[in-house]
């Protein structure tokens, strides 16, 4: 009885399966004539794109610090071959051929923006000579704080997942500060809090 009772969720789960599979969708990046083509690409998460060598000595490769990374190298692709990648992560991803990055480059677009903005409760505290900026992210963001008055100083964050952060500035001089949060999301969007700050 207990192989009977395992055959009806399977059974179940298959015509999900067959229809999330034909759902996804394929979209072709021809790399000809020192171009991607086309160069930039929209899609949603769970499709692919597939880069077609039709001149070789070249490869698709992610920039660094985003939420999807590939390469077709670390060699180059030879004439007629060709390389798929599946997009599982909302975002704007670049990407550039290893040898002509200077000049061939494209973009991946996967999926639209949820979020206005990438942080909410942002908020300070001082203990002492010690400044902590507090926030949460609601979505996964690089995070930058610069402050500018009696001393410069800065922090960055490379990209950080959603959830609860503090970035703590030691040993301030006294006095008072000026400068900015900045969050930026995986489609580049940028939210930027004003911050000001007095250090006794």
């Amino acid at each position: 009885m207990r192989p009977r009772r395992l055959l009806i969720p399977l059974a179940a789960l298959s015509p999900l399966v067959l229809a999330a599979s034909a759902m996804a969708a394929d979209t072709s990046v021809n790399v000809v004539n020192f171009a991607f083509e086309a160069k930039n690409v929209q899609i949603e998460p769970g499709d692919t794109v597939t880069w077609n060598f039709a001149d070789g000595g070249h490869t698709t490769t992610s920039n660094a610090g985003q939420a999807e990374r590939w390469n077709s190298g670390p060699a180059t692709n030879a004439i007629g071959t060709s390389f798929p990648h599946t997009f599982t992560k909302p975002g704007r991803f670049t990407y550039i051929c290893l040898p002509h990055q200077s000049f061939m480059r494209g973009t991946v677009t996967v999926g639209s923006d949820q979020f206005r903005k990438s942080q909410s409760r942002f908020s300070q505290s001082r203990r002492g000579s010690t400044v902590t900026y507090k926030f949460t992210l609601v979505e996964a963001a690089k995070v930058s704080i610069k402050l500018s008055g009696a001393a410069k100083r800065s922090a960055t964050r490379k990209r950080l997942n959603a959830g609860k952060y503090s970035i703590p500035f030691r040993n301030m001089k006294p006095g008072k500060y000026t400068g900015t949060a900045t969050f930026t999301d995986d489609f580049g969007k940028r939210s930027v809090v004003r911050i000001t700050t007095t250090v006794r």
